[in-house]
């Protein structure tokens, strides 16, 4: 029997697409085209032209917490965790990196927005029969547990 050789540590001649790594039929592009629907000219109003570093995009930020919220991860940490390590999320942010506290603030202060906008992805996914709704159990304005995508 031939083995393949170990190519941990390989060069690449281009660095790949990173969308190319994932599946086209990935949940990811259902959220990116939600999110890309909303209007976000409110929440973004207030972060522009104002002193200091720029902030991270809204619409970034909400594609993370979304798809954090459907793969059931609720820790800020480990979504920014997620955002270092996995390749959807890196899709996702575009590769940036907001740390933990970026991400639990844009929590808190856009909670009515989350819950709009994972409402639409939960609407749509339902619509498009990729969702399997068996039981929902509410937890304070966040629902998803029980939600199993297909």
């Amino acid at each position: 029997m031939a083995m393949r050789d170990d190519k941990m540590g390989q060069s690449w001649l281009l660095p790949p697409d990173i969308s190319d790594l994932i599946p086209v039929s990935h949940i990811c592009y259902l959220v990116i085209a939600i999110v890309k629907r909303i209007d976000l000219s409110g929440v973004e109003k207030k972060y522009r032209f104002t002193p200091g570093n720029p902030a991270y995009s809204r619409r970034m930020l909400l594609r993370l917490v979304i798809m954090a919220s459907i793969d059931g991860v609720w820790s800020s940490r480990k979504i920014a965790k997620l955002a270092q390590e996995n390749v959807v999320y890196m899709y996702l942010t575009g590769n940036e990196k907001p740390d933990f506290r970026t991400i639990c603030n844009f929590r808190k202060r856009n909670k009515e927005l989350i819950e709009e906008v994972f409402k639409e992805t939960v609407t749509v996914a339902k619509a498009l029969k990729i969702l399997n709704l068996g039981h929902i159990s509410t937890d304070g304005k966040l629902w998803l547990l029980g939600v199993n995508f297909n």
